[in-house]
């Protein structure tokens, strides 16, 4: 089961244990209704009260990832925080790059690419920390 938890979640497998225990019920708790809510946010006719739950649901995530990064020791705190720098430089440029492409029509126009904002960081995360890693290792 640390395995696969280690596959799903790379920034818990280096956390001490009651970290990472906290860690993966408290996200999964969240996560779980986020990613329901990111799906009803593409179908039409989900009232915008339900929607209005996102932003807490992310921050309460935000919250739990740096309380998770604060147990990490100094080296798998820097790798992290490099891979999150990565992440964030990257993710902002791909997402800046898709607004000017729709900016001069060579894109289409729609508001779901809204929604992919996050999510894209957090894949460009997950690949630049198993890159940062290994670096490490």
């Amino acid at each position: 089961m640390s395995r696969l938890l280690d596959f799903f979640m790379p920034e818990t497998a280096s956390a001490p244990p009651k970290a990472r225990a906290r860690y993966i019920m408290r996200s999964c708790l969240v996560g779980l209704p986020l990613g329901g809510l990111v799906g009803a946010s593409l179908v039409d006719g989900v009232p915008d009260k339900v929607l209005a739950v996102a932003p807490v649901l992310i921050i309460i995530l935000v919250y739990e990832f740096s309380m998770l990064m604060r147990a990490l020791d100094e080296l798998q705190f820097r790798i992290h925080m490099t891979a999150l720098a990565l992440s964030g430089g990257i993710g902002a440029t791909l997402m800046t790059s898709w607004a000017i492409l729709v900016a001069v029509d060579l894109a289409p126009r729609s508001d779901i690419e809204l929604v992919f904002g996050l999510p894209v960081l957090g894949l460009g995360y997950y690949i630049a920390l198993f890159f940062v890693s290994r670096r490490y290792a």
